[in-house]
C-alpha cells in the first residue's frame, strides 16, 4: 500500500514539474488588439422630428377702399409660433483624419409651427381704419449646409452652417369695431383670405452623433433659421352695412425660428 501510495505521489509530483515548465516557456500575455476605429466617411439617408419656435417682427402698409374712396394706413406687431415638425435628410461625410470629420447635408421637414398676432391699421393723423388677427404658420423648411465635425471613435460632435428656405402660409380675418372703424363705427366683416410665401434664409447650429451599430447612427442636433425681410402681398374683402370694401395690404417680416431635432440615419460607409 505504501509502494502504491509512493507511486501515486511520483506520478503527480513528475505532471506537475513538467507543467510548470511548459508555462514557463510560454510567451508573457499581451493586450489584445485596440478595436478598430468607426470610419464616418461615406453617403447616408435618414429621418428626423422635433419641436421647433421662432418670434416674428412685422409692419406694413395697407390701402383700403370704400364707396370708391381709398385710406392708406400703416401698422407693426410680432408674434410668437411653436409646433412639431419631420422630415428627412441626405448628406456625405468625409474624415480626413483620425478625428476630423467634413461634410456637407440637405434636408427638408414639413412643420406646423403657428402663431397669430392683432393689430390695427392707423391713418398718418392716427385714426384706426381696420384691425385684423393674423395667424402665421411655417409649413415647410429646407437647409443645404456644410458640417465640420471631431469624432471620438463612433462619437461626432459637429458644427454646421449654410443656406436655408422656408415657407409660410398666413391667414387674415377683419375684425374692426369701434370709432374710426369704417362704416361710421359699424362693424365690418370681411373674407378669411390665406396667402403663401417661400423666402430665402440661412441656417446654423451644432450636435452630437452617436454611431450605435455598423450603419446605424443616432443624432441630437439645434438649428437657428433666419429669414430677413421676408414681404407678402394680400387682398381681402368684406361689407359694412352692405356696401363692399376691399384692402390691399403689403407687409415685410423678419422671423427667427429655433429647432431641436431627434434624427437617425442610415451609412452606407466606403471601405478603406
Amino acid at each position: 500500500m505504501r509502494t502504491l501510495l509512493r507511486l501515486f505521489v511520483g506520478i503527480f509530483a513528475t505532471a506537475a514539474v513538467t507543467e510548470m515548465a511548459g508555462a514557463a516557456d510560454l510567451p508573457f500575455p499581451t493586450k489584445a488588439p485596440p478595436a478598430p476605429l468607426y470610419d464616418w466617411t461615406g453617403f447616408y439617408v435618414g429621418g428626423n422630428v422635433g419641436y421647433g419656435w421662432g418670434h416674428t417682427d412685422f409692419s406694413g402698409s395697407s390701402s383700403s377702399v370704400l364707396l370708391g374712396v381709398a385710406t392708406p394706413s400703416t401698422f407693426a406687431g410680432s408674434l410668437n409660433s411653436g409646433g412639431i415638425l419631420g422630415g428627412g435628410q441626405i448628406g456625405f461625410n468625409y474624415q480626413f483624419t483620425t478625428h476630423w470629420v467634413a461634410g456637407i447635408e440637405a434636408d427638408i421637414d414639413g412643420a406646423g409651427i403657428n402663431g397669430s398676432a392683432n393689430t390695427c391699421s392707423a391713418t398718418a393723423a392716427g385714426v384706426v381704419v381696420g384691425c385684423e388677427s393674423a395667424g402665421l404658420k411655417l409649413t415647410d423648411f429646407g437647409t443645404v449646409r456644410g458640417r465640420l465635425g471631431y469624432a471620438w471613435n463612433n462619437m461626432l460632435l459637429f458644427g454646421t452652417g449654410g443656406f436655408a428656405w422656408g415657407q409660410n402660409s398666413i391667414t387674415h380675418t377683419g375684425t374692426c369695431v369701434g370709432p374710426g372703424c369704417p362704416g361710421v363705427s359699424l362693424p365690418f366683416v370681411s373674407n378669411s383670405p390665406s396667402t403663401s410665401t417661400t423666402f430665402p434664409g440661412w441656417a446654423a447650429g451644432g450636435g452630437a452623433e452617436w454611431a450605435f451599430i455598423r450603419n446605424w447612427t443616432l443624432r441630437l442636433e439645434y438649428l437657428h433659421l433666419g429669414f430677413n425681410g421676408v414681404t407678402t402681398n394680400y387682398v381681402f374683402s368684406g361689407t359694412v352695412i352692405g356696401l363692399p370694401f376691399t384692402t390691399t395690404t403689403h407687409t415685410s417680416a423678419t422671423s427667427g425660428v429655433d429647432l431641436v431635432r431627434l434624427g437617425v440615419n442610415y451609412a452606407f460607409n466606403w471601405p478603406r
